[in-house]
């Protein structure tokens, strides 16, 4: 059964009511009649009673579902408190970063360790150097060794009027700032042109000028006539993105000069180990030829020895004979015995 509205119950109460005083009042002429009008009564005291219930597990449970947004509502409050607080200590840190940076020795600190690590994450040590002194005294920040040559990177990190330029809110200060600020480019251009490309000293004919800020370099390059100016002066001006993919492409290039300075090398090897291989085959084949001739040498000398040994033993034989002759000669004894006798004392004393 729907619910009821609490003024439409109220309502039937009150009409309810009424009859009941009505039939009350009247003589009964119709049991059935008050007995059908308790019954709907008693329906509708039920009815309340439920409809009152469900009201109350209405509320309830409208109560329950305030409670959990409100809940949840505080511990949203609460977290955008903690980040606004985080917030402010963001700002406060920034503002500190930006009371830092005006310092020019501070700024070109920090452009010079932006730069150091990270060519540092890319190059091998051996070549790299930082703080590099030319004979004139001049100091770079860093420079970079590439086939016997010298590639010279310094750090430039021109901030004060680049910040008044965005700062700036009417189009004639934008202009001002503006010009101001390429001037700086230009004069840290002309330096680094100046004191940092010396081919006499072992330097390549060109330079890197290294800007550590993004926004910065992406307004000097915006401006097409200081890219035609540092071009002429034989300066590329890099950022952090762009000087890292240049460092990738310079230690690929290193990584190719050793590859083929391993395999010159290997050749170098290669070369004396044919020439140490073919002394020996030339002393192997001497020493051959010489076991071939000691081998031949050997072969006769056993021959002739062979030849002597049977001329030996067949004179041997002769003389054995003559003395078995000798005394059959003169009649002292039959044949047999005397050779017997002579083999036997020939062979004692021999």
């Amino acid at each position: 059964m729907a619910e009821l509205n609490p003024y439409v119950v109220l309502a039937i109460l009150i009409t309810g009511f009424a009859a009941v005083i009505y039939f009350i009042r009247q003589k009964p002429q119709d049991g059935d009649a008050l007995k059908v009008m308790t019954e709907w009564m008693k329906e509708i005291k039920q009815e309340t009673v439920s409809s009152k219930q469900r009201t109350e597990d209405n509320l309830k449970d409208l109560n329950k579902a305030i409670n959990e947004r409100l809940d949840n509502a505080g511990r949203v409050i609460a977290g955008l408190t903690k980040e606004l607080g985080g917030m402010q200590e963001i700002g406060r840190s920034m503002k500190d970063v930006q009371d830092l940076l005006k310092g020019p020795k501070l700024r070109g600190g920090m452009g010079e360790e932006s730069l150091e690590m990270l060519i540092k994450q890319v190059l091998p040590h051996q070549h790299f150097q930082t703080q590099y002194r030319f004979q004139s005294g001049e100091v770079v920040d860093c420079i970079i060794r590439i086939n016997k040559e010298l590639l010279c990177v310094d750090s430039k990190f021109p901030l004060e009027n680049f910040r008044a330029l965005v700062k700036s809110e009417k189009e004639e200060d934008q202009l001002a700032f503006r010009k101001a600020f390429f001037k700086d480019v230009k004069k840290h251009v002309e330096a680094i042109s100046k004191k940092y490309i010396l081919p006499h000293e072992g330097t390549m004919d060109f330079a890197l000028m290294y800007v550590p800020m993004e926004s910065i370099f992406q307004e000097i390059i915006n401006e097409q006539e200081v890219q035609d100016y540092a071009r002429s002066k034989k300066v590329l001006i890099t950022s952090p993105n762009s000087f890292y993919h240049y460092l990738t492409v310079i230690n690929n290039s290193l990584k190719g000069s050793q590859i083929n300075e391993m395999a010159k090398q290997i050749q170098r090897i290669i070369s004396a180990l044919k020439q140490d291989s073919d002394k020996f085959s030339g002393n192997l084949s001497v020493l051959t030829k010489h076991i071939t001739n000691a081998k031949n040498t050997s072969d006769s000398i056993n021959e002739d020895f062979r030849k002597l040994a049977s001329k030996i033993e067949s004179a041997h034989v002769l003389q054995l004979e003559e003395k078995v002759a000798a005394p059959l000669e003169a009649g002292r004894a039959s044949p047999n015995e005397v050779g017997r006798e002579e083999i036997k004392q020939l062979t004692i004393n021999d």
